[in-house]
């Protein structure tokens, strides 16, 4: 399912130099789970009526799927993040995604760069199944605190202040892409069909978004995208 020889890239987003793994061509054959997602039932997160979460449907992945992935970026993740051999690898969702809200619907915390979890140990995979006409994904700072990464000792101090701000500032209905008052942009990785990337959750980053056209639940010409998230315990 995987290529056997991969081309990884290691870039480092910002001041505070955070990995982020960029691997090409990364399925032999990433035709065969577009055809999958074109048969797969997708459906709404489950924070989807509250406004809150990932901004569109999700499907469960093939199982062999996240067993290849986790299997073949194992080593390049313990090498490039320092990770223990005493921990082992823990499976935490294997999806297939799609964004399907518009920009007019979307709740506040969905119109501002997020963080997956604040632990160090929680890895994100997003496997883009689109091309560039989809955007990619951003990353950012958070102007007041200066935090790029939301560790847990910074957790609280910066939910409280970007709580305050979402309640005293105009937050606009869109996606987030560029930097604003609140957000500097410090690192962007477009999307290309069959590309991988990696990186920590904790990271605050964001799906840019180009155009009206990565809003549907239409996987032949949607925001495609595989999501693996996994942890080391």
């Amino acid at each position: 399912m995987v290529n056997d020889s991969l081309d990884v890239k290691v870039l480092q987003i910002g001041k505070e130099q955070s990995k982020v793994i960029c691997i090409d061509n990364f399925l032999a054959d990433p035709l065969r789970l577009v055809d999958f997602a074109k048969a797969s039932t997708f459906a709404p997160y489950a924070a989807a009526a509250q406004r809150k979460g990932y901004p569109g449907v999700r499907a469960a992945a093939p199982a062999e799927l996240g067993l290849a992935l986790r299997e073949k970026i194992d080593s390049i993740v313990r090498r490039e993040y320092e990770i223990s051999p005493e921990r082992s690898i823990k499976p935490l969702q294997d999806a297939l995604c799609m964004l399907a809200v518009p920009e007019v619907e979307l709740g506040p915390l969905q119109r501002i760069p997020h963080f997956d979890a604040s632990s160090p140990y929680f890895f994100a995979t997003l496997l883009f199944l689109c091309d560039a006409r989809h955007g990619g994904t951003g990353f950012y700072r958070h102007n007041l605190t200066g935090y790029e990464a939301i560790t847990p000792e910074r957790a609280d101090h910066y939910l409280d202040i970007s709580y305050d701000e979402l309640n005293s500032k105009r937050v606009e209905r869109r996606y987030f892409s560029d930097s604003n008052e609140v957000f500097t942009k410090i690192g962007f990785v477009p999307a290309e069909f069959n590309r991988l990337l990696i990186y920590r959750g904790n990271i605050l980053h964001s799906a840019n978004i180009l155009s009206d056209t990565s809003i549907t639940t239409d996987p032949a010409v949607g925001r495609l995208t595989a999501n693996i998230f996994f942890s080391y315990e």
